[in-house]
Formats: C-alpha cells, sequence, structure tokens
C-alpha cells in the first residue's frame, strides 16, 4: 500500500546523519512526527510528548534491535533503517499538540491527533495501524516462543524469593538497586541549560512520559550518566526507608517499596499501609516502621 504523501508536503523535514541524529534544532515538545525514506517515499508516523527525547529513543532501540531477543517496538521502520542506513532518511514534524491544559500524563489528546495522521496517510512502516496500541499486530509464532524461553524460571525464582528473605541487613548497593525501581524516588527534568522541565512522582512516570524504560532512568539514577541532552535530579521521598525487623531471627530489611515489601513476606499492601510504626506483628513476627 502507498503513502498519501500528498498530506505532509509542505512541511520542514531534515536530514538525518548515519548515527541517526537530525541536522537542525528541533523543539523538544508534544508532536506528531515522520520519517521519510528517500528512495521510495516510504514513511513511519509517531507521536511524543518530547519528540526530541523520543528521536534518542529510537537511535538506541535500532542500535539493539538485532540482539535482543524480545523485541519491542516498530518492527517494519527498524528494519528498514537497519537496511538503507538512517542517512536515507529525512524527519519532520506534522504537528506540535499544545498539551499546557494537561495536569496528567495522559496522552488521549496526543494520540488522538496521530491516529488522525495514521488514517489519512497510511504509512507503509507501520505495522501497528491503531495509535498508543499493538490491536492487529500478528505477532507468530516466534513472537510466542521468544516471551516463553524469557519467562523460563521465573516461577521458581519467585518462590525462593518469597521464602527465602536474606537473614542480614541490606547493603548499599541493594538499597541503591531498589531505589532505581522504587515508588520512593522523585525525579526532576532539567534541560541542558539547567532549566526545570518538569517533575515526576517516580521512575515509572518518567520513563513512561519520555518513552523510555524504567531500567534506563533506574540506570541514570544509578550511575549519574544521562544518555540525552538532559539533566535528572533525583530525591528519596521522605517516609522512605520503610524497615522491617524479622523477630524470629533478628534481622532488618529496608524496603523502598511496599509493592516489594508485600510480595517478599506475602501480606498485602493495604495490611502494611495500615500496620506501619504500630505495635503489631505481621504474621507474627514481622514488625515495620518508617524513618
Amino acid at each position: 500500500m502507498k503513502n498519501n504523501i500528498s498530506k505532509i508536503e509542505k512541511i520542514l523535514l531534515y536530514d538525518i546523519d548515519e548515527n541517526g541524529y537530525i541536522k537542525g534544532c528541533l523543539i523538544n515538545k508534544a508532536a506528531i512526527y515522520i520519517y521519510l525514506r528517500k528512495d521510495d517515499g516510504s514513511l513511519y508516523v509517531g507521536s511524543s510528548i518530547q519528540v526530541a527525547n523520543r528521536l534518542s529513543s529510537h537511535r538506541s532501540r535500532v542500535i539493539t534491535w538485532g540482539k535482543d531477543n524480545y523485541k519491542n517496538g516498530s518492527p517494519i521502520f527498524y528494519n528498514s533503517v537497519l537496511k538503507y542506513g538512517w542517512q536515507n532518511f529525512n524527519f519532520g514534524i506534522l504537528e506540535y499538540i499544545d498539551l499546557s491544559g494537561v495536569t496528567s500524563i495522559d496522552k488521549k489528546k496526543l494520540l488522538e491527533k496521530e491516529q488522525y495522521y495514521l488514517d489519512i496517510i497510511k504509512p507503509s512502516l507501520n505495522l501497528c495501524k491503531i495509535a498508543g496500541s499493538p490491536l492487529g499486530v500478528k505477532r507468530g509464532l516466534l513472537f510466542a516462543k521468544n516471551v516463553s524461553e524469557s519467562k523460563k524460571g521465573k516461577k521458581q525464582i519467585k518462590l525462593n524469593i518469597k521464602t527465602n528473605i536474606p537473614n542480614n541487613i541490606i547493603t548499599s548497593d541493594t538499597r541503591l538497586k531498589l531505589s532505581s525501581r522504587a515508588s520512593g524516588v522523585i525525579v526532576k527534568i532539567f534541560d541542558s541549560s539547567n532549566n526545570f522541565i518538569k517533575e515526576f512522582p517516580n521512575m515509572a512516570c518518567a520513563a513512561k512520559h519520555l518513552g523510555v524504560t524504567d531500567r534506563t532512568i533506574g540506570r541514570i539514577f544509578k550511575t549519574g550518566i544521562s544518555y540525552d541532552n538532559l539533566i535528572y535530579k533525583f530525591k528519596v521521598k521522605e517516609g522512605y526507608p520503610i524497615i522491617v525487623t524479622n523477630n524470629e531471627n533478628n534481622s532488618i530489611k529496608e524496603y523502598y517499596s511496599i509493592r516489594t515489601l508485600s510480595k517478599d513476606i506475602q501480606v498485602s499492601r493495604e495490611t502494611i499501609s495500615k500496620n506501619i510504626n504500630t505495635n503489631k506483628l505481621l504474621k507474627g513476627i514481622y514488625s515495620i516502621t518508617r524513618k
């Protein structure tokens, strides 16, 4: 199916170098964007709350695309880039979207506009034709096999975690790992000139907003190294960590997430929240306090 390129003739197209960087300045705000293959006019349409960061995400994904067993992204587009090279593509903005009145991270307005362009342009490099959803994508046997392989052994590992809670005080390295995926870490993002952009209540929200994985934000937290042109500042929320004392063997462990604690001791999050800083022993063993 050919792309309906008549809808995009008047937009500004940026050249891209061999490493995936555009040649020009780009406003880092919400937008609907395209990649145009120069030789045949095939197109990829996407959207992002911060479009410059999405370019960075695409560059990283293309690099790892051929190495991942479980692939998440846009296979037709990424395979086309790997085959023909970034330099054979142009990048363009179809439309900037004003989200100034949006107080949440809900991308409904953005996705509705992306769907509009998907419908009228019918881009051939988009496997999924529904904005923000994998609906209609046929995964195939290889996908199912890769998912199955990735989950092997996880059930037994999870069981071991439940029944064998470490009997020693948590190390600083482990605390760092817990923090990196915790709900108790505030993330503030600034531009390269240290101008404040946005604050997020946790790493998961920051990752979703930027279009990257939680693990990427966690690496920035642990290493202090930014992978884009942004500055990240982290703060552990007051009220953390949660201190759990096992009165059966007098061991102590710290948690930065009630969810993780709930899984470890097999007590609901609601029950844990109600009994923090009380004298009640959960399961007759655990006393829970918060600094």
